[in-house]
């Protein structure tokens, strides 16, 4: 076995321009596997990130009937909210519990209304979970008892209004009577996600309930939790407690489970990715078969059988593969870690600003030791697929004829 490791070390430097070409092309594909899969792992984290902080908690809790019918937005499906139920939420695995109320809404007078989807919080608890105290761009955050509205920096601009300004809200109530009230713009906010800075508003949840007829009520209850990993275990606990509401932890709801799903999916095209970048030493064994098909000959006359000569020439392409995956993976690590900490600023393309996918406007990378050591393995793992496939050949040399190879 130390022969043929030392074997194969020398041959590796008999054609040093084809064994760098080789390991550059092993190099380039495990840097940009490292790159993308940070990346991508980056922005689904933001998306969830901001799916938990802006949408569904990490446990989100409503009647089921809302649930079914969410899509239409039914106030007359809201729970009561009492002291005694928000009490018994109390766990010290659970960060904060606050309740919001979603309704549509339209906003402005006359042919000027445009419509918009409001969220009542209670802006006291949720400083914490939405961080919009730290977003706003103009004027100031909501107070409990205010009678005031901060709207999404491209929703203000459509509107034509700003920080001092009326809002007339036109909707219906809990009741379907319609209903109306005029607040004030008390603040405008960014969040660099073009959905939401465009359609959304926020207003003090009393201030909601006294709007739609929905008195000590709301259509859901947003729970955060310390280590997101136990949201599963919390909500099924909740849920059987209240066997009579919907208790949904942030890992069933459907865009984080494809999101999940694609990280799979990517995991496939990364290793698709791999063999292409390693058909160069696919081709490069198989250059070396052929023009090492007398010695070849003249090792198995020699006596050296099929097993190791394949093992000799398998051990070459892992040297070859070996340094391509440490380069490469020296490469994609330091530029995703870079990313890591510096981020990438989204907001400067209009098309990100404009999506209504939920991530952004600054995506960091999130490379992990555990991926980068991944990407090492399978980069030699690729190796040993790609060389097998034309090292084979050599069983089926006949020495005699090789050895009369010129």
């Amino acid at each position: 076995m130390k022969n043929i490791i030392k074997l194969a070390f020398r041959n590796f430097f008999r054609n040093t321009r084809r064994s760098i070409i080789s390991c550059v092309g092993v190099a380039i594909a495990i840097a940009v596997v490292i790159f993308a899969h940070s990346y991508i792992k980056g922005t689904t984290e933001s998306i969830i990130d901001n799916v938990v902080r802006l949408v569904s908690g990490h446990v989100r809790i409503t009647t089921r009937e809302y649930e079914r019918r969410e899509r239409v937005l039914p106030l007359s499906e809201a729970m009561d909210i009492t002291p005694e139920f928000i009490a018994s939420l109390d766990n010290p695995d659970i960060m904060a519990t606050t309740t919001r109320i979603k309704f549509g809404v339209m906003l402005g007078e006359g042919e000027a209304a445009v419509p918009a989807l409001g969220y009542a919080v209670e802006p006291e608890k949720e400083t914490a979970i939405l961080g919009f105290d730290k977003r706003i761009i103009r004027g100031a955050y909501l107070e409990a008892l205010d009678k005031a509205v901060i709207l999404g920096k491209e929703l203000a601009r459509r509107l034509g209004l700003d920080v001092g300004d009326t809002l007339t809200m036109i909707t219906r109530t809990a009741y379907d009577s319609p209903t109306g009230m005029n607040l004030l713009v008390k603040g405008v906010y960014s969040t660099g996600i073009g959905g939401i800075d465009r359609s959304i508003f926020y207003i003090p949840i009393k201030t909601a309930q006294e709007l739609l007829d929905l008195e000590g009520k709301a259509t859901e209850v947003v729970v955060i939790v310390r280590d997101r990993n136990k949201a599963p275990f919390i909500a099924q606990k909740i849920s059987a407690e209240y066997p009579e509401l919907a208790v949904v932890p942030y890992q069933a709801v459907s865009g984080v489970q494809h999101l999940r799903a694609d990280e799979v999916n990517f995991m496939v095209l990364y290793f698709i990715i791999l063999l292409v970048a390693c058909s160069t030493i696919a081709n490069t064994m198989l250059m070396i078969v052929f023009e090492r098909s007398r010695e070849i000959g003249m090792l198995k006359a020699l006596g050296m059988g099929n097993f190791s000569i394949i093992g000799m020439l398998i051990t070459e392409a892992l040297f070859i593969g070996f340094t391509g995956s440490v380069v490469g993976t020296g490469i994609g690590a330091a530029f995703s870690y870079w990313f890591k900490y510096k981020g990438i600023d989204l907001s400067m393309f209009a098309t990100i600003a404009d999506t209504e996918i939920p991530f952004g406007p600054v995506i960091y990378f999130s490379p992990t030791p555990v991926l980068i050591f991944a990407a090492f393995l399978l980069g030699l793992f690729a190796t040993v697929i790609v060389a097998y496939l034309p090292v084979r050949r050599v069983t089926k040399l006949d020495p005699a004829r090789s050895l009369r190879t010129v």
